[in-house]
């Protein structure tokens, strides 16, 4: 679907249209390439079965619809397949839920061969309880009227093909998941710590990414997309740096999040997510201005709960600095910093390398004549201080982490 410079409505359940949640759904949007011009809330007592809203209420809505000229009508509730399609026969306009919405910016958004493999599966379970639906739009826009029993024919060999498409991606997805895995078990063996940026969507991970490797004077060319919209980019970034210490880390970046990411794109990047569970230090970082940042705080401590990974050690990383006229200190807060100060950077890797090696020795180690090829394996996998060659052989300076790493 095309949403580009569509006029959209958005519709949801609540009690107020400026609340952080419709203020989200507006970001969301926003960030489609759709032009939102105005959100219309109900509040529910309970939902209706059939058409999610009061029928009354979405009769209104319509008729504002109507009058204000919208091309597309942005459900963000969680719909039955049924729901949508008979809310879908209320408007004389294009309809799509939340979930679709958050596909289409995935299927915009993913880069590498592994993330598209996984924006297509999840679009494929979207589709396949929708497909009466849809087909039903079809034939609304080509004017197609045929005989019941012909449809519901084409119907049944559309639900067919699509759960062969399903079956083939996630073989394909299956085998893709071996070759991540590989990349990724290579980046713990490697013996360097790994950091993992972790927080909402647009919090400005992959900026503070960037600005890390241009410190850390790595090629231009590995620099990831960063732009100011939700889900800028979707798949894991891993890249080496330096530390002011001299030593090396992997940082990775991964996806941003947002409240109420539907459980089946979770599952869908669950190996993305996943590259946090090896992470040995989490850089949380927040949006200190956004105006929602509660909510934006709790979703990701519900992240990390949800992966069970609350025993990592944590860098709270408040960002934006420069968007608010007086910085508030948070109580939590480690740092709080504009991505865009080179400074302020370099304040974030001095606490990264603190937190990381706080806990770390540092050792010697003898390696005579006779172990070459064992100490070309040591300097590969080890943050290697200092190389000594004496005569009998040579001598590592190294941190060592424990069984941290």
């Amino acid at each position: 679907m095309d949403l580009k410079d569509k006029r959209a409505m958005i519709i949801a359940a609540d009690t107020d249209s400026e609340s952080p949640r419709q203020k989200e759904n507006v970001e969301l949007v926003k960030s489609s390439g759709a032009i939102p011009v105005l959100v219309e809330v109900q509040k529910l007592n309970r939902i209706n079965p059939k058409t999610y809203f009061g029928s009354g209420k979405l009769g209104y809505f319509a008729n504002v619809a109507g009058e204000m000229n919208i091309d597309l009508v942005v459900v963000c509730e969680d719909l039955s397949p049924s729901q949508l399609e008979n809310v879908k026969d209320i408007f004389d306009c294009a309809v799509i839920d939340r979930f679709g919405l958050i596909l289409e910016l995935f299927n915009e958004r993913a880069t590498t061969s592994f993330g598209k493999l996984q924006v297509k599966l999840a679009t494929l379970l979207y589709m396949y309880p929708r497909l009466r639906g849809m087909r039903k739009d079809m034939d609304r826009q080509y004017g197609v009227v045929g005989m019941r029993g012909g449809g519901e024919q084409k119907l049944e060999l559309d639900r067919r093909e699509l759960r062969r498409r399903i079956d083939r991606i996630r073989a394909e997805i299956k085998a893709a998941k071996i070759v991540e895995d590989t990349k990724s078990k290579r980046r713990v063996e490697s013996r360097l710590p790994i950091i993992s940026l972790i927080g909402y969507s647009n919090t400005g991970k992959s900026t503070l990414l960037n600005k890390i490797l241009e410190i850390s004077e790595v090629d231009d060319s590995k620099k990831v997309y960063a732009d100011d919209r939700l889900f800028a980019t979707l798949d894991t970034h891993a890249r080496k740096i330096k530390l002011p210490n001299g030593s090396e880390a992997i940082i990775t970046d991964t996806v941003g999040l947002i409240s109420n990411l539907p459980h089946q794109l979770i599952d869908a990047f669950t190996s993305t997510l996943s590259e946090i569970k090896k992470a040995d230090l989490l850089v949380q970082v927040f949006d200190m201005s956004n105006k929602s940042l509660d909510m934006e705080l709790s979703t990701t401590e519900e992240l990390i709960e949800e992966l069970g990974i609350g025993d990592k050690t944590v860098l709270k990383v408040y960002n934006k600095a420069d968007k608010v006229e007086n910085p508030h200190i948070y109580a939590d807060a480690d740092l709080v910093i504009s991505a865009f100060n080179e400074d302020d950077v370099k304040k974030t890797l001095v606490a990264i390398e603190e937190k990381l090696f706080g806990r770390a020795t540092t050792e010697t180690k003898f390696f005579s004549f006779n172990e070459q090829n064992i100490l070309s394996d040591f300097l590969d996998t080890h943050v290697v201080l200092k190389t000594e060659y004496v005569d009998n052989g040579t001598i590592v300076e190294y941190r060592n982490f424990g069984d941290s790493y």
